[in-house]
């Protein structure tokens, strides 16, 4: 079992001169607005604002006002959520439940797990809320050991017929690769939704067990268009075609969606099946089933995935055309998927024509243009290109960064970066290391290097110091 005996975890608050206020001043029953929070402003110093006066006023004792304070905080300020909740007096099960919900989702399983602990050391009792959470977090953290530590939890404390928590139970030992178990919760109460079905399937799936899925697929209930393209691409992969083509069969001409989805079920199979997907595109043509913007951005991905490869830059050609034949070149998202399938395949006139020719153009159309250019040399193209870009933003000064700095031109890159902190722009920690290697240390800057990491920190960030500004 967790341990329940473990050292205290170190609380941090808040202020040191606010807490013995919000301790002894009387509850304010003035309202405060609370609606404001719902702008989700990501301003930290506002928010801070915000919050001072409810702790100064102990209006934060209030249990409807803490909870929407930290549901707010996990959303934007994650770190500053545990301060937060270090300032509420006496959490119930549910302000430990949403801690531990937004680590999870953030994919910080390790402290759900942490805050699990904290919350059994301080005698709170869990609800049938919280272990869906944890399962989940061991799950991610493929620990079987731990998950089956959470089990006995809800066996003890009789949550084990919970149809959340059991479904969470079933996909964390078939993710851990424990099917007997996964089958053994599946089967030991009602009826669960299509979640835990498919997490059996994918459990048969990684086990390599064809005829398991195939066994769990026909005691379905409901087989809907996830289960059996699922069941589509593993009888394809082993050689079932018949059965494959049985399925195929029975999906409608007109469910065009159910056809861009298999397609990306072929082109994301555990073999490279990009063949599979071009030969079912072909056949759908062939036998007069519509062709929409999604079935074609599906078989767009597979030649972008797979640019490279023998003849896939004709066939991208063809899908090309067809997408003109049919009248759908203005959609604005396929479009860009034919730029990325033309700059993967190397071919920088084509996708250059297409966007130049285009009726509309967004932020991933001078994304997309804007990388192709980075392995072509010098060429006044691109700075034409950057200069023309409607609204440049972080990346694309970044990009223009690590095209100067590759081709050696450091007055150039110097100047960019001195426009960026001129502009204030909202940077994040990877966008100040990216600058520092592609123009700092690669130039071996080393005073300009050490004055630009100074004023990372003095800005809030907390890039990683290359070797050279030591």
């Amino acid at each position: 079992m967790v341990s329940l005996s473990m050292s205290c975890v170190q609380l941090k608050h808040l202020s040191s001169t606010v807490r013995p206020i919000s301790n002894h001043r009387h509850v304010s029953k003035t309202t405060i607005n609370l609606s404001v929070l719902e702008t989700r402003c990501r301003d930290f110093k506002k928010f801070k604002q915000i919050l001072s006066p409810m702790i100064l006023t102990g209006f934060i004792k209030d249990t409807f006002t803490a909870k929407r304070i930290l549901q707010f905080s996990i959303r934007d300020y994650l770190d500053y959520s545990y301060q937060i909740f270090n300032v509420i007096e006496n959490p119930d099960a549910s302000f430990y439940n949403i801690m531990m919900m937004a680590y999870v989702r953030r994919n910080y399983p390790h402290r759900a797990i942490h805050f699990y602990k904290l919350m059994l050391y301080r005698n709170v009792g869990p609800n049938v809320y919280t272990y869906p959470f944890l399962v989940e977090a061991c799950a991610i953290r493929d620990s079987l050991n731990e998950g089956k530590q959470m089990h006995n939890h809800v066996l003890k404390l009789g949550f084990d017929l919970d149809v959340d928590i059991r479904s969470t139970l079933v996909d964390m030992y078939a993710d851990c690769l424990d099917f007997y178990s996964a089958e053994k919760v599946f089967g030991e109460g009602p009826m669960m939704d299509s979640f835990a079905w498919y997490s059996l399937l994918e459990g048969s799936d990684r086990v390599w067990d064809l005829e398991k899925a195939e066994y769990i697929y026909n005691l379905m209930p409901k087989k809907d268009t996830i289960a059996s393209n699922f069941m589509i691409v593993s009888f394809s992969r082993w050689g079932k075609l018949e059965k494959a083509h049985q399925l195929i069969n029975e999906i409608p001409k007109n469910d065009t969606i159910s056809w861009s989805d298999l397609i990306c079920c072929f082109e994301k199979g555990h073999r490279e099946m990009y063949e599979e997907a071009l030969d079912l595109f072909i056949k759908m043509h062939a036998n007069g089933i519509r062709i929409d913007e999604h079935v074609v951005e599906a078989i767009v991905i597979v030649c972008t995935n797979f640019a490279g490869l023998e003849d896939m830059e004709l066939i991208g050609k063809l899908i090309h055309n067809l997408v003109v034949k049919i009248g759908i070149e203005c959609d604005v998202e396929l479009q860009n998927d034919m730029i990325l399938m033309y700059v993967q395949n190397e071919n920088l006139l084509s996708a250059r024509n297409l966007f130049d020719a285009a009726c509309w153009l967004d932020e991933r159309s001078w994304s997309y243009m804007l990388g192709a250019y980075v392995d072509c040399g010098l060429d006044e193209n691109f700075k034409a290109l950057f200069e023309s870009t409607p609204e440049k933003d972080v990346e694309s000064y970044t990009m223009m960064i690590s095209y100067y700095s590759k081709y050696g031109c450091f007055s150039e890159s110097l100047a960019l970066l001195h426009e960026i902190v001129r502009s204030g722009m909202t940077l994040c920690d990877a966008t100040f290391d990216c600058i520092i290697i592609h123009l700092l240390e690669r130039f071996a800057a080393k005073d300009l290097t050490r004055s630009f990491y100074a004023y990372s920190l003095k800005k809030g960030y907390s890039p990683k110091r290359g070797e050279i500004s030591k």
